[in-house]
């Protein structure tokens, strides 16, 4: 049976139309691939899993690639110590030489600062885009407002007794990097081995005292939790009695009981030159065995008062410089 011509033109134009309307949707689908954040592919389903942590559960990217970190010393240094690089980060010192403990400037080039760690600028926070907050157990009254812009897992300390390695191994579990934290934490351990093979006979023998330079005429002292105490343990160098039975977490002294603290060496924390030379002219210190036999220095804070990796390799250094 033949069709009839007026039949077969609209046939035809009904073929045309269709064409026309794929090769439209072939050539916008192509555009949006192109096109950025807006793109087909920024549409897709992404692949996530449930994490627990301190307030919660929270469903995660199981590959986040925009990272908040809302504290320096035990966020941004262990997420940076698994080769992974945050989008924002906070400061907490910006009236020193320095924006971060255990993070030099240089190791955070790149990284937006979004406010500070008690007081993060939710704005900024909201404009990054990220895909995956993490915070600290202090920060918890944020909780609500971060979890509202992105996925938010707390990293709580007190709930990791306070170990900086089981805090690396949390975070890295949450980024799905345990593998890498191995690697990070055997480096350490082979430091220490080395460190304590340099020291040799000494390391029996010798005591050692740790302080922060609180004020001009105020010391402070700090509880086992602190990651320095946590290292000196690792490679078995003893710290005087005083500093082992301190029940107090952080103790504030008057710098009249200096002699409290003496040790064979003597290791002065500070985060200013000027209080480290009010320190050295302090004729306290001469009556002191460590300043005697010149084993009394002073140390950064910010290389110090560290809680991730890329501090605690930088104490070491210090550690290597003075005690082989």
């Amino acid at each position: 049976m033949k069709i009839k011509r007026p039949i077969k033109l609209f046939l035809l134009g009904i073929i045309t139309i269709a064409f026309l309307w794929v090769s439209h949707i072939y050539l916008f689908a192509n555009q949006q691939v192109q096109g950025g954040n807006n793109s087909a592919s920024s549409q897709l389903p992404v692949a996530t899993r449930v994490v627990k942590h301190a307030l919660g559960e929270t469903r995660i990217p199981v590959k986040p690639q925009r990272i908040i970190v809302l504290n320096d010393v035990g966020l941004l240094d262990p997420v940076l110590s698994l080769g992974v690089k945050p989008i924002g980060t906070v400061s907490y010192f910006p009236q020193y030489d320095f924006l971060f403990r255990g993070v030099t400037n240089e190791e955070a080039a790149g990284i937006e600062i979004v406010g500070d760690g008690n007081q993060p600028n939710l704005e900024r926070v909201i404009l990054l885009k990220p895909d995956l907050i993490l915070m600290r157990e202090y920060q918890k009254s944020f909780y609500k407002q971060l979890s509202a812009i992105a996925p938010t897992v707390v990293v709580d300390l007190p709930g990791l007794n306070y170990s900086f390695k089981e805090n690396l191994r949390f975070i890295a579990q949450v980024l799905g990097e345990s593998e890498k934290a191995e690697q990070v934490i055997a480096r350490y351990y082979e430091r220490v081995k080395k460190l304590q093979n340099l020291m040799g006979e000494r390391l029996k023998k010798i005591e050692v005292s740790v302080i922060n330079l609180f004020a001009e005429s105020l010391i402070a002292t700090y509880s086992d939790n602190e990651t320095y105490n946590q290292v000196l343990q690792d490679i078995g160098i003893r710290l005087i009695p005083t500093l082992v039975n301190q029940k107090e977490d952080t103790l504030v002294s008057s710098m009249e009981v200096l002699n409290k603290y003496d040790a064979d060496v003597l290791f002065v924390m500070n985060d200013t030159q000027q209080l480290t030379q009010a320190f050295f002219q302090n004729p306290l210190l001469t009556t002191l065995k460590a300043a005697q036999n010149k084993q009394v220095y002073g140390v950064r804070v910010d290389r110090w008062w560290t809680f991730g990796f890329l501090g605690v390799n930088k104490l070491l250094d210090d550690l290597f410089k003075y005690l082989t």
